[in-house]
Parts: C-alpha cells; sequence; structure tokens
C-alpha cells in the first residue's frame, strides 16, 4: 500500500468511526426522549384531583398515592375564607376528574363555581357532608345571652347579611376523629374518580389517624385546664374532642371576613380575666395588632397558630402535632 493509500484509508476509517460515535449517541438521546416520552404519557393519563386546600389536600394525596394527579388550588399561606379563584383556576375545576372541597360555606368565594360544577353533573365532594357537623346558637356560642329585643331582628339581619353560622362550624380538620368520621365516604369517591383500589392506603390511613387522635388526647389530657381564645371561632371541634373550653374569640364567627366589635372585644377580655387565660392564639384573618395589643392589655401571651395551612408541615400529621405542641407549651 503506498504512503498516499495509507493517508487515505485512515481519513475514511476516522469519519467511520465519527460516524459510528455520532449514530450512537443519536440512538442514546432517542431512547432517553423516548423514555421522557413515555413518562409524561402516563402521566398526562392519570387522572387529576382538584382539592380546593392544602390540609385537605395532604389527606387526598395520602389516599391516591400515584394513582392520580392532585392539584391543590387555594396556595399555602392563603385564607381559604377570603381565596378568589382565577379564570385558569376555574377551568382546572371544570376539567378534574374530581374536586375535592371543605363545604359549609368554608371556600366562600369558591361557593358558586362549585355549585356550577355540581349543576353542570360535575363530581364534587364535600367533607362537611359526611361528619357530624359542629353547630352553635351564635348568642349562646360562649356563654353569653342575648337580650330579648335582639332576638326581634335576627331575622331581618339574617336576610341582609346572612346567618354567620348558617351552616355550621366548617373547621373539621382540626380534629384527626372528624377526618376519620367522613374517610370511608372520601375513599369510596376517590376510588370511583380514579379506577383504583384504595382501601389499602384506606387502612394505613385510618390507623395512622386513630393513632395521631391518641397522641394529641395525651399532649392535652396532661394540661390542668384547656382554655382557649382565638382569632375567629375555629377550634370548636378540636376543643369537643379533646376536653377543651372555648372561652372566646377575637371576631365572634366561623369566617374571617367577619370584623370584631368593639363590645366584642370588651366582653373578651373580661372573658380572659375571669378564667385567667394565659395565651391568646391568632392566624390567618385576624389583625396581628389587634391580637398583640389584646395580649399586652391582658398582660398574657399573644401565639400564631397555622389552622388553616400547613405552613411546611410533610403531612397532615405534622401538621396537627405541631398545633397540638404549641397549643400545649403556650397553656402549660
Amino acid at each position: 500500500m503506498t504512503k498516499n493509500s495509507t493517508k487515505k484509508f485512515r481519513n475514511l476509517f476516522s469519519i467511520a468511526l465519527t460516524l459510528g460515535v455520532l449514530a450512537s449517541c443519536s440512538s442514546s438521546d432517542d431512547s432517553t426522549s423516548t423514555n421522557e416520552s413515555s413518562a409524561d404519557s402516563v402521566i398526562a393519563e392519570l387522572p387529576v384531583v382538584a382539592v380546593t386546600y392544602g390540609v385537605l389536600g395532604d389527606i387526598v394525596s395520602q389516599l391516591v398515592g400515584d394513582n392520580a394527579i392532585v392539584n391543590v388550588l387555594i396556595p399555602d399561606g392563603q385564607d381559604p375564607h377570603e381565596f378568589l379563584p382565577s379564570a385558569k383556576d376555574i377551568e382546572s375545576l371544570n376539567n378534574a376528574a374530581l374536586v375535592v372541597s371543605n363545604g359549609l360555606e368554608f371556600e366562600e368565594g369558591l361557593e358558586e363555581v362549585l355549585e356550577n360544577i355540581a349543576d353542570s353533573s360535575g363530581k364534587i365532594f364535600m367533607a362537611g357532608e359526611h361528619i357530624t357537623v359542629r353547630k352553635t346558637d351564635e348568642g349562646d356560642e360562649h356563654g353569653d345571652e342575648e337580650d330579648n329585643e335582639e332576638e326581634d331582628h335576627a331575622g331581618e339581619e339574617g336576610d341582609e347579611h346572612g346567618d354567620k353560622h348558617a351552616a355550621g362550624d366548617p373547621h373539621l380538620w382540626l380534629s384527626p376523629a372528624t377526618m376519620l368520621e367522613m374517610l370511608p365516604a372520601l375513599t369510596t369517591a376517590l376510588g370511583e374518580a380514579t379506577g383504583a383500589d384504595l382501601s389499602a392506603a384506606a387502612t394505613t390511613l385510618t390507623t395512622k389517624l386513630q393513632d395521631l387522635d391518641r397522641e394529641v388526647e395525651s399532649i392535652i389530657s396532661s394540661l390542668g385546664e384547656c382554655n382557649l381564645v382565638s382569632g375567629h371561632d375555629e377550634m370548636g371541634y378540636f376543643a369537643d374532642r379533646y376536653g377543651c373550653e372555648v372561652i372566646g374569640v377575637i371576631i365572634p364567627s366561623f369566617t374571617t371576613t367577619s370584623e370584631a366589635t368593639a363590645g366584642d372585644i370588651a366582653k373578651l377580655k373580661e372573658k380572659v380575666e375571669q378564667y385567667k387565660v394565659p395565651a391568646i392564639f391568632t392566624g390567618l384573618g385576624v389583625s396581628p395588632d389587634t391580637a398583640t395589643q389584646l395580649a399586652k392589655e391582658l398582660d398574657i401571651k399573644a401565639v400564631t397558630l397555622s389552622t388553616h395551612y400547613l405552613d411546611g408541615a410533610a403531612n397532615y400529621q405534622e401538621f396537627i402535632l405541631k398545633l397540638t405542641s404549641q397549643i400545649a407549651e403556650a397553656l402549660g
């Protein structure tokens, strides 16, 4: 072989080798692309369950696992009482295989949207329809008696402003026992929406919630007294379950969209002094300045609780234990 022939052969060999490497890379890229496409396809085929807020969304996620995509509508940290949906939010609700909400007039800005979905035969699960709802007589709620003359105007006020307690207490998630009550119905609804057998997940979650309920009971029972003062009327299910008493609230309503009057605050101060309550618990929807000033005047602590959102908790169980620990520490 001549010198030129040898050089030519080497050049051809180099080109062939390069083409082979490129072909191999192309094949690898195609394989990766195919795998990613397959994964995207599987995800795209999963049913979507839309949940209005994060605490309830975590319970749904623990039940469905990998059998559905869970989309939480209200961002963690926003007040569910005051949240208003965007056009994109409404579209996501309409397209979901199932919408899971609290009900009991909790998601006030979503009520019309949820009603429209139900009217158009959309699938909606409302947790409040599957529990023993806590209801109170607004006037006697914390031991106060209404004047008879006010009763004459009750109907008028109800017509103009709506009964603030008409639907009952919506804060059902603050008692694991109440969540357990609605769990079977939720499991059935999710199973029908996803086409999956969720019985094993439901059994596991039931055990976890039962253990959680016992742990919370143990923590609260270690306190001499459990007298609660909260931002609005949100601690009722917790108090009823664990032997606490709600002495008073800053905003005497189940919703943070209401406001406290000077008279409400005056009555609350009397109650706190009467029962020697050591702390006021506040959170979303209540002015921190109001709570801080009130606590300062009464010479007690003002403690912020994340009652309506996970606030970094890994799951519902951690959320409840953190809340319980804060209460026990403040009252202990």
